[in-house]
């Protein structure tokens, strides 16, 4: 018996108690207010809304990082307005109290410094950002068209994508390009083999269009710290976000190299060409 069905399970969840087994909503410090990055005004429209989904709250470390990384991508190519839902926290069916709070602080301390609308972003691991994170999710995915499509980066697993797909119209999910890396990785098959839920596979079947690009972890995954001194040199943002490769410890941001892929088409970008774009001032 599948563990969801999409519609049912945003009805539900509105208002409802933290699930059994959820550690609470974790205490977040106030962030400071930092030196503005530069932030577009509106949409950049060559490059169309993108929507954001990660874990970081079970067994992957490196999202402390690579989300954090995302979102500085994102920002030095002037994307923030773009950027219209993100659910991170998406393992929605457990948490380590840890995890789950050093996630939020990367993913909500990146949105402040790097200057996105925090309002677009829900934990996924509350009930209540769940529900209000799918249902926004589905209403982007209502408002795609072939002039105004939506490209989902999957950095986790696929649930909480798959339910937002599911409860949207079908002749929109057509109009959604739904980005993920390798092939029978952890995150496109762990929902469905460990949880009851859905796969990569499940997230096609519902049709939107199907961007798997190679396997990230050869470019941009483990490597020493010492291949990351540069953004300490950068500014406080910048070097916040080495803070969060310290605290992951690998050095490893390798689902990053999907937002990269949005921006580029560059399938396979490598730690050079990434330092070179995260150090090159951006043309407005």
């Amino acid at each position: 018996m599948m563990f969801w069905a999409a519609a049912a399970t945003v009805a539900m969840l509105v208002g409802a108690p933290a699930a059994p087994g959820l550690p609470p909503v974790p205490d977040v410090p106030v962030l400071p207010v930092l030196p503005a990055v530069p932030v577009s005004a509106a949409q950049d429209d060559r490059i169309g809304r993108i929507a954001l989904s990660a874990d970081g709250n079970q067994h992957d470390e490196d999202d402390w990082a690579s989300s954090a990384m995302t979102l500085a991508i994102l920002a030095s190519a002037g994307l923030q307005q773009n950027v219209v839902n993100y659910i991170y926290n998406n393992h929605i069916w457990d948490s380590d109290a840890e995890h789950r709070r050093n996630m939020t602080e990367s993913v909500l301390g990146a949105g402040e410094r790097f200057g996105f609308d925090t309002s677009r972003f829900y934990d996924g691991a509350d009930p209540a950002g769940l529900a209000a994170g799918v249902a926004a999710l589905t209403a982007e995915i209502n408002a795609s068209t072939p002039g105004d499509e939506l490209t989902i980066v999957l950095a986790g697993p696929m649930e909480t994508t798959w339910m937002a797909l599911d409860a949207a119209d079908p002749t929109a999910r057509k109009h959604v390009k739904c980005v993920s890396h390798g092939d029978g990785s952890f995150n496109q098959t762990h929902g469905q083999k460990d949880h009851g839920g859905h796969s990569y596979d499940d997230v096609i079947e519902l049709g939107c269009q199907r961007v798997q690009i190679p396997d990230q972890n050869g470019n941009l995954g483990p490597t020493k710290l010492s291949d990351w001194g540069y953004l300490r040199d950068l500014g406080p943002e910048m070097d916040w976000l080495h803070s969060r490769l310290e605290l992951a410890e690998k050095g490893d941001v390798s689902d990053a190299g999907m937002a990269y892929f949005v921006i580029t088409g560059e399938k396979r970008v490598s730690r050079s060409e990434l330092r070179k774009f995260l150090t090159t001032p951006r043309r407005t």
